[in-house]
């Protein structure tokens, strides 16, 4: 499916625009009719609003993945016919700084953006979801930004936080999709004549080499290592391929790792052939580079990437079945649902033709809906003051109270006219 931001847009992401994008009138209406109802509730809809990210998926602290894993859940229900609230959407959207860019999570999106804040992977993830959305102007200005991230080597680089700039394969890959989401050439965005497919290249490992052979590592080093997780991110970008990736109905035969890798092709083969012998040697469940256990990450991207290739189609069957099988144990973290993983796996649900709503036996749309975090129910208003009582109305009442009212305006004058009396008669008393 292509997804250019144009007006040659297909037909899909024109459906997506017209499901997406209110009447202006309506959404004008609306914040009308939000504004008359703060002046109306006050205090109590001060109380409401006070809670933090309403919209934003997951209970976790958002700190260092909020705009990231949010990118990915609207992708992931979006592309499994489950669309994403105002709220959801609207969460993202004011992550947004003003040049285009995002951070990681700004807890309050009113505080200007700095460059230090800024980062790469937050805004390339950002890209493919506001596409996936057809919200053409942020996903132009998202674009515009991301490429401030581009080193002269051609790659590009996560942020600035932990030292200056340095190329990573993760961040480039994810670049890579980016562009290609938003319908440019990735080998067109270059710096100092390089692009981030020229980078990546620069970090594969060559197929005469015994261990890793096709793989990419994360950065630069005397000897290159095969790095799994930076593998499966460097590919999509490689193949020019961006989220969600769409099924394929008739797969080619698995490439081997070609002799010599001299662009994009050749690259992206090279890589595709250490993934699906990693899938098939791991029996579908990639180990963790960080200590035991499985990377469950790197072993749906590797899914993700072989669809997008069209590629091994054992390996793809062998690491579905380890994924199902262990879907809790992925989705879970202390008995909590996280939202990454939950929409990582509604993206290979959507990509190999499974039912996401019997994934391992777990409905992973619902789940993730189920973690967004909503407004707290307002407390009720008080009760108004109690009018003051009036005396009945019938006509007794009526004469009883004329008649009152009658008598205290007698006593007022006359109180009146002797206190006149009595200041004349000084008066005439005075010398």
């Amino acid at each position: 499916m292509s997804r250019h931001l144009t007006a040659s847009a297909p037909p899909l992401a024109l459906e997506l625009s017209a499901q997406r994008r209110p009447p202006r009138a309506f959404a004008t209406a609306f914040g009308l009719a939000a504004v008359a109802a703060l002046v109306l509730v006050g205090g109590t809809a001060q109380a409401a609003t006070a809670a933090p990210n309403v919209g934003l998926f997951g209970a976790q602290d958002p700190t260092f993945d909020g705009v990231y894993r949010q990118s990915l859940s609207i992708i992931g229900l979006r592309m499994t016919n489950h669309i994403p609230d105002a709220a959801a959407i609207g969460w993202l959207l004011r992550q947004q700084c003003a040049d285009g860019s995002f951070t990681a999570y700004r807890a309050n999106p009113a505080t200007p953006c700095t460059a230090a804040s800024e980062d790469e992977n937050a805004t390339a993830l950002a890209v493919q979801a506001l596409v996936v959305l057809a919200q053409p102007e942020p996903a132009t200005a998202a674009v515009a930004a991301l490429r401030h991230f581009q080193t002269a080597d051609g790659g590009f680089y996560d942020n600035t936080a932990f030292g200056p700039p340095a190329s990573d394969v993760n961040s480039t890959g994810l670049a890579l999709s980016a562009f290609a989401a938003a319908g440019i050439d990735p080998a067109s965005v270059t710096s100092g004549g390089k692009s981030g497919i020229d980078y990546l290249r620069t970090l594969q490992i060559s197929c005469a080499t015994t261990a890793g052979a096709g793989a990419y590592d994360f950065q630069t080093e005397a000897t290159l290592h095969a790095n799994d997780y930076a593998t499966v991110q460097g590919l999509l970008g490689m193949l020019g391929k961006s989220l969600p990736v769409n099924p394929v109905h008739a797969f080619g035969a698995t490439p081997t790792c070609p002799a010599t890798v001299s662009d994009a092709t050749s690259s992206a083969a090279a890589a595709t052939s250490y993934i699906s012998a990693r899938l098939i040697a791991t029996n579908g469940a990639i180990p963790s580079a960080f200590g035991s256990g499985t990377d469950w990450t790197t072993t749906a991207n590797a899914v993700l990437d072989l669809e997008a290739a069209g590629a091994g189609s054992a390996a793809i069957t062998a690491g579905v079945a380890a994924l199902q099988a262990n879907v809790l144990a992925y989705t879970k973290t202390a008995g909590v649902s996280t939202p990454g993983s939950l929409a990582t796996l509604l993206l290979v649900a959507d990509a190999t033709a499974t039912d996401p709503a019997a994934f391992g036996g777990v409905n992973l749309a619902t789940v993730l809906a189920a973690t967004e975090r909503t407004a707290p129910v307002a407390a009720p208003a008080p009760p108004a003051p109690a009018a003051p009582t009036l005396p009945a109305t019938g006509g007794a009442g009526l004469l009883s109270l004329g008649l009152t009212g009658g008598a205290l305006m007698a006593l007022g004058l006359a109180a009146v006219v002797a206190s006149r009396r009595r200041l004349a008669a000084n008066e005439v008393r005075s010398p």
